[in-house]
C-alpha cells in the first residue's frame, strides 16, 4: 500500500515541477498541493486518518487532495493529459472564471472531444501562478478541431500573457451558456445531441450536468426556478434545435413545474431526470437513459468522481478525468466522514465481482476530489470497500 501511494506521488510531483519530500520510514503517505508562489508544491506527508489509512491511493480509490480548486484543476489536468512520454498534451485548454460556477458548467462542453480543451480555474478571473505554469506546461498548439485556437476563456477571465484567447462572455449566465453551446457548434459543424437544462441558482443540481458535458459534449443551458431566461427559450426555439432531446436536472425546488412547462413550449422533447436531492440526484443522472442520453451505469465495471456537494467548483475543477480514462461519472457526498446511504447502495448494487479468475474482472475506480476535511479517510476506507471486487458463489445465484 505505501508503495502503491510513493508511485503515485512521484507520478503527480514529476507533473509539478517540484517533487515531494519522503516521510519518516514505515509511515504512510498522503499527497497535497501547497502553492508557494512559484507554483505547487506535492508534498509526501503523513495521513492524519485512523491507523495511517493512506489518503493519496487505496486499491480502488484515488485522491486528489486540495482545498484550492484552482490547484484541483491543474492536478486533474494533468493527470488527464500527461505532458511527458507517449501521451499528447490537449490541443487547447480552457480557462474558466474561478469564482463563477456557472461558467465553469457549461464550459465543460469545450473539455469534450473532439474540442479536447480541458478546464483550468482562474482565480478572481486570472489564473493562479501555477495555472499559469501547467498553460506552459501544456503548450497547446491548436489544431482543425479547436478552429486553431489554443486558449479558450470563458465568463469573465483576465487576458493571458503569450496567449491569443478565443473569449467567451455573456449578458448573464444564460446568455453566456448558449454563447458557449453556440461556439461549440461553430468549431464542431454539429448541433448538439441532447441539450441538458439546470438551474443557474442551485449549484449542486446544475454540476452533474458539468461532468457529463465533458464526457458527451452535450451542452448545457440555465433557467431559473419559476421562469426560463429569454436567452434560452430563443436557442431551444430555433428551427434546427427544436426537435433535439432536452433533459432538466433538479427537482421542481430548483426547476419548477411552470418553468418545465415554458420549456415544453419552445422544444419538442422536455424530460426531467429525477431526484429529490443534491445527492440522489446525482446517483440518478449515473444511472439514467434515454436513448443515448444518460451515463447508464448499471452494470459493474465503472469509474466515478466523488466531490462534496457544497463544493461546485471542486466538481467543475475534476471534470478533465470524465474525457477519457474510466470515464467517471459524478457522485455527490453531503458529509466528511459517512458516504450518503444512496450512493452506497449504488455502489453496492454495481459490486464488480468474478467467479474463476479477478485478473479476468471488470473494476470501478473512485477518485475522490478535496482535502481530508471535505471527504476524510473513514469514508475513503468505505468507498474503497464498496467499489472493491469480491469472489461470487454461483451456488448462491450471486
Amino acid at each position: 500500500m505505501l508503495m502503491l501511494a510513493l508511485i503515485l506521488a512521484a507520478f503527480v510531483a514529476y507533473f509539478f515541477f517540484d517533487v515531494g519530500r519522503e516521510g519518516p520510514a514505515g509511515s504512510e503517505t498522503t499527497i497535497s498541493t501547497t502553492d508557494t508562489g512559484d507554483g505547487p508544491d506535492v508534498v509526501v506527508g503523513h495521513s492524519n486518518g485512523a491507523l495511517g489509512f493512506p489518503a493519496a491511493a487505496t486499491r480502488n480509490t484515488t485522491r486528489i487532495n486540495g482545498s484550492d480548486p484552482a490547484d484541483i484543476s491543474v492536478a486533474a489536468t494533468i493527470a488527464a493529459y500527461p505532458t511527458s512520454g507517449p501521451g499528447s498534451p490537449p490541443a487547447a485548454v480552457t480557462v474558466a472564471n474561478g469564482d463563477q460556477w456557472q461558467a465553469g458548467v457549461v464550459a465543460a462542453s469545450l473539455s469534450a472531444a473532439p474540442i479536447n480543451a480541458p478546464i483550468l480555474l482562474a482565480p478572481d478571473g486570472r489564473l493562479s501562478t501555477s495555472g499559469e505554469n501547467a498553460l506552459a506546461q501544456l503548450d497547446p498548439l491548436g489544431s482543425p478541431d479547436t478552429e486553431e485556437n489554443k486558449v479558450f476563456t470563458v465568463g469573465q477571465v483576465t487576458p493571458i500573457d503569450g496567449f491569443d484567447a478565443k473569449r467567451v462572455t455573456g449578458s448573464d449566465f444564460a446568455d453566456l451558456a448558449v454563447n458557449v453551446a453556440e461556439l461549440r457548434t461553430e468549431i464542431t459543424g454539429e448541433e448538439p445531441a441532447h441539450i441538458v437544462v439546470v438551474s443557474m441558482d442551485e449549484p449542486a443540481y446544475a454540476v452533474p450536468a458539468a461532468t457529463w458535458s465533458a464526457r458527451s459534449g452535450d451542452v448545457v443551458l440555465y433557467t431559473k426556478k419559476d421562469t426560463v431566461p429569454k436567452s434560452t427559450i430563443d436557442y431551444l426555439s430555433e428551427k434546427d434545435l427544436k426537435d433535439i432531446p432536452v433533459f432538466v436536472l433538479g427537482p421542481a425546488d430548483a426547476v419548477s413545474a411552470d418553468a418545465l412547462k415554458d420549456l415544453s413550449k419552445a422544444s419538442s422533447s422536455v424530460e426531467r431526470v429525477p431526484g429529490d436531492d443534491p445527492v440522489t440526484a446525482a446517483v440518478e443522472l449515473a444511472r439514467f437513459s434515454s436513448g443515448t442520453f444518460g451515463w447508464n451505469l448499471n452494470d459493474p465495471g465503472h469509474g466515478f468522481t466523488i466531490v462534496r456537494d457544497d463544493e461546485p467548483l471542486a466538481a467543475i475543477a475534476a471534470t478533465s478525468l470524465s474525457t477519457g480514462g474510466t470515464w467517471p461519472a459524478l457522485l455527490l457526498t453531503d458529509d466528511s466522514d459517512k458516504v450518503p446511504e444512496v450512493v452506497n447502495d449504488y455502489l453496492l448494487d454495481i459490486k464488480p465481482g468474478y467467479i474463476d479468475d479477478p485478473t479476468r474482472a471488470v473494476y470501478s475506480r473512485i477518485w475522490i476530489i478535496g482535502d481530508e476535511d471535505a471527504i476524510d479517510v473513514n469514508q475513503q476506507a468505505r468507498l474503497d470497500d464498496a467499489a472493491e471486487l469480491i469472489e461470487i458463489d454461483p451456488a448462491e445465484g450471486g
